[in-house]
């Protein structure tokens, strides 16, 4: 692993590279680890194609921060740790010219293989030769035998619990409900220094967070993620994020509420992995306007803080409005087309309509459409294209038909710049006067995460 340091353009390229003292070699085994990363989760890093480097990410000066190293390394060390028998089977069939076939055929089942049994001594034989045979050996029986072998993780992705380390970066915790809904404090809001560079650095701590976590799952429990069915797959980035567990009582599709999501695993799988997207941006929504008003006012996570970023988005129409919109617009991503969504966001519209003019109402959409891009930004790191697909394929389980109609409900209107966060600011301003009306609600809240955080 090395460090490469680029003064001129402020950047550090992290990288993981192979030596070798005959470039013959390098060629012949870059080839072969290439083809095992064309199978990984790659988090983050990007394969170097054209480098001595297979593996590398490159941060400005301005990104790099201890979690995010720490992080990054972790993930470099767990491929590390992956690659290295590979490496050096590889390296011994290149001396005695075996042809690795097989494992070109089906990788996963070769590398199962190797980490299949813990008191094997087969990463502990120091001579290539010897190595390079057992590896052959083992990869020959499983043609054989590859009928008997579960390949099963040990653990169902929906019993996999985690614990979400939390970052004390502020050196105050806000948790009096007076100051907190002051005019000192909505002045503070006003007259911050919050600029789009703050709110990029919130967005990429979220993607650090989750990739830390996903990092962490994988190592823990030993998974393989290409292994995994879409449904899986999706419930497991959703736990990177939050708490999430399937229910089977209730007429909602799925539910999210302090910091748990909740999925009838009833549904088909098309609409679980949808519902899960849908409850996850509700979510991340939450989380980033936490993080926001968390830079604003220099205040770590408290109850009193997630108890009125949550009031503010039940009990502000426009911002519940708001909230909706943006779930259903990611959510839609994701869908099969003509499968789009946005019956949760017709109904409060239809309730509040009356109230509130066209103008406020476009303007909280255009609010909800910039979040939205964001979130799917997020997302998309971890939901590629094969990924998408696989999940457009379990539309084809579903008896109902498309409907087009909700897709005249997309838009592409949104903000940008200082025009983003000013609205930012109007959407947390807006969330005082439910949460000062309703002192018994934020007391009952905070009660609640007073557990959770």
């Amino acid at each position: 692993m090395e460090y490469r340091f680029d003064c001129r353009n402020s950047r550090v390229m992290l990288s993981l590279i192979p030596r070798f003292k005959q470039y013959s070699d390098l060629v012949f085994v870059r080839e072969k680890l290439l083809n095992i990363l064309g199978h990984e989760y790659l988090g983050g890093f990007e394969i170097d194609e054209d480098s001595y480097s297979i593996l590398s990410k490159s941060y400005s000066y301005d990104e790099l921060n201890d979690f995010l190293i720490n992080s990054d390394l972790d993930y470099l060390i767990t491929i590390y740790n992956k690659l290295i028998p590979y490496f050096n089977a590889f390296l011994s069939s290149r001396e005695n010219e075996v042809e690795f076939s097989e494992y070109e055929r089906n990788p996963h089942v070769v590398e199962e293989l190797i980490f299949f049994d813990k008191s094997s001594s087969f990463r502990e034989l120091d001579d290539l030769s010897k190595e390079s045979e057992k590896f052959i050996h083992k990869a020959e029986d499983c043609v054989f035998h590859s009928q008997s072998l579960s390949l099963e993780p040990s653990v169902k992705v929906k019993d996999i619990k985690i614990d979400y380390p939390r970052q004390d970066r502020y050196n105050s915790n806000l948790n009096n409900p007076k100051v907190l809904f002051s005019d000192d404090t909505i002045e503070e809001i006003v007259s911050s220094y919050f600029n789009p560079i703050d709110y990029n650095k919130i967005i990429d701590s979220i993607k650090t967070d989750y990739r830390y976590n996903l990092l962490s799952m994988i190592k823990e429990y030993n998974l393989d993620i290409g292994a995994m069915d879409a449904k899986d797959r999706v419930l497991l980035l959703s736990k990177s994020f939050a708490e999430t567990e399937y229910k089977s009582v209730g007429r909602l599709l799925g539910l999210y509420s302090f910091d748990k999501i909740k999925i009838d695993d009833r549904l088909p799988d098309a609409l679980i992995i949808t519902s899960i997207i849908h409850e996850l941006s509700h979510c991340l929504l939450e989380r980033i306007l936490k993080e926001v008003l968390m830079k604003m006012l220099e205040t770590n996570d408290t109850p009193l803080i997630s108890s009125f970023v949550k009031i503010l988005l039940e009990d502000n129409d426009l911002n519940y409005l708001l909230d909706e919109f943006c779930a259903h617009t990611v959510e839609g991503r994701f869908a099969l087309y003509g499968y789009q969504d946005y019956s949760s966001f017709n109904y409060k519209l239809d309730e509040i309509s009356g109230k509130y003019s066209k103008d406020d109402i476009d303007y909280a959409l255009i609010v909800a459409n910039t979040f939205a891009y964001d979130i799917k930004d997020i997302l998309e790191e971890y939901i590629d294209d094969d990924l998408r697909d696989e999940i457009k394929r379990q539309y084809s389980y579903i008896s109902s038909p498309p409907k087009y109609e909700p897709l005249d409900m997309e838009i592409e209107s949104r903000f940008t710049g200082n025009d983003f966060i000013e609205a930012i600011s109007i959407v947390l301003i807006s969330g005082f006067a439910e949460s000062i009306s309703n002192p018994q609600k934020v007391k009952k809240y905070m009660e609640i995460y007073a557990s959770v955080i």
